[in-house]
């Protein structure tokens, strides 16, 4: 039976129903948690994708890859990333994994550190790109929503802007494009 998602506001609680009911999702969360990583995550389009396939009625395809964030100043070398990509993909190669510690990817943007995952996130392309899962200790799940769940839900692709700067338009014309997004979900709407 496919979990779909009801189209209305407010539906964070079904977006945690959706998740816990994916086996192939949990069993993702388990092997993260399990890395014992410090303030990590799981987003983009693992939770993104999920969801607007339940919303329009999609089967789900399950990701390229994992993007698994997790925030950590003492080691921020690009080199520990690449080793913990590689050790998940050897031990859980049910998912591709692409590790990386939020404390570094401020370089990329030009941006000041970050101060944390959700930090990092928060500057991720889209803001409906811009949302997490974590498994905690007790079983339950967290949700992150930078910038609120509404784009995520309404099916909106819209660029991020934090403090004042606002994700170029060509890239995320060129995401749209390259994923091939408006051939998957028909119905989202792009506001650049």
């Amino acid at each position: 039976m496919t979990l779909l998602l009801q189209r209305f506001p407010g539906s964070e609680l079904e977006i945690e129903r959706l998740v816990a009911a994916d086996d192939w999702m949990m069993r993702v969360l388990a092997a993260a948690r399990s890395l014992n990583l410090p303030d990590w995550w799981i987003g983009a389009g693992f939770l993104r994708n999920r969801v607007w396939d339940s919303l329009e009625g999609n089967e789900p395809i399950r990701p390229r890859d994992v993007d698994l964030v997790y925030f950590r100043t003492s080691d921020a070398a690009a080199e520990t990333d690449w080793d913990l990509s590689d050790r998940a993909n050897e031990r859980f190669p049910f998912a591709r994994w692409e590790i990386r510690n939020q404390a570094r990817m401020h370089v990329k943007d030009g941006a000041a550190p970050f101060r944390s995952a959700a930090e990092g996130i928060a500057h991720w392309t889209e803001t409906a790109t811009a949302v997490a899962v974590t498994l905690r200790e007790d079983g339950r799940l967290s949700f992150l929503y930078c910038h609120g769940s509404a784009d995520l839900l309404g099916l909106v692709v819209r660029p991020v802007t934090v403090n004042g700067s606002t994700v170029p338009r060509e890239l995320v014309e060129r995401r749209i494009r390259e994923k091939r997004w408006l051939e998957r979900w028909p119905d989202l709407t792009v506001r650049l």
